[in-house]
């Protein structure tokens, strides 16, 4: 099998199809000649330099999955479930030039992604085995890019978008399965400063509130989203050449599985513990 070269946008993207095999690139393997082999529900990276780093992220996402299957076996319920993506991509800073974790004033874990950077996991070892069809995002992030550009991608292994998350200096825009787009009206998400940012997604509607305030609800009747986990989950990067990088940093990243209701108290209910000290694997 040919190896593509990295090239000058250095972004993770889908170089090459080979039957059931998709060859992506990414900016933090370039000095190193890394690859991604994406088959079916798993990412191979092939990179002896960042080996040690993947296999602790594997490893620790797999701890992460028997802990939800216990919990959920031993509750007899199914209970809104919180996964934390900043704690399964932050080991991937630790041998990256373009990403970068530190510790604010307020101790908070700030995730810097830089403008060619990618990060990128099968969506299983985060989701588990399902996706669920409600759902809430919980966002606390910075940016002052005044371009378009993607800042969550849900990747299928045909390369058919699933699910993202798109900033804009006007708008928010929201795309699921079936081309869905829709467009949240937002005037200050691209002026460099904080903000909380929430996507309610239940079967009846989907809302966005942007620090703390309802930005817009819109009715729909989606029962069945059909976002798979055997898929890419990607922060970041381009999947077509046309596209800008997000570029900006990011304190909080989290899906309430089960629950669109926390969208709405993301303020009161659900921001993050801070007092945490950086971790390295």
């Amino acid at each position: 099998m040919a190896v593509d070269s990295c090239n000058s946008t250095n972004q993770l993207r889908v170089s090459r199809q080979f039957g059931s095999f998709k060859l992506l690139t990414n900016t933090a393997c370039c000095d190193f000649r890394c690859l991604y082999f994406f088959e079916r529900n798993r990412v191979m990276l092939v990179c002896a330099a960042l080996l040690f780093p993947v296999v602790a992220l594997a490893a620790a996402a797999r701890g992460a999955l028997v802990r939800r299957l216990d919990a959920a076996e031993g509750s007899g319920t199914a209970l809104p479930e919180k996964i934390d993506l900043l704690e399964f991509f932050s080991w991937q800073a630790a041998n990256s030039d373009t990403v970068s974790l530190s510790t604010g004033p307020d101790e908070c874990m700030n995730l810097h992604i830089g403008h060619y950077a990618t990060l990128a996991l099968p969506t299983y070892q985060a989701f588990g085995t399902s996706f669920a069809d409600e759902f809430s995002v919980l966002m606390q992030l910075r940016s002052s890019q005044q371009e378009d550009r993607s800042l969550l991608t849900v990747l299928s292994p045909q390369g058919h978008i699933l699910l993202q998350v798109r900033l804009s200096p006007r708008a928010l825009n929201f795309i699921t399965t079936q081309q869905r787009l829709y467009e949240f009206p937002v005037v200050f998400l691209s002026d460099g400063e904080w903000h909380h940012v929430s996507l309610a997604v239940s079967v009846l509607s989907l809302a966005l509130y942007v620090d703390c305030m309802l930005v817009e609800s819109v009715d729909w009747t989606y029962l069945d989203l059909d976002i798979i986990t055997d898929s890419l989950l990607m922060v970041g990067g381009i999947i077509e050449d046309f596209e800008t990088p997000f570029e900006g940093d990011l304190r909080q990243l989290t899906f309430v599985m089960g629950d669109p209701n926390a969208a709405k108290d993301h303020c009161r209910l659900h921001l993050p513990v801070c007092r945490r000290s950086v971790k390295t694997p």
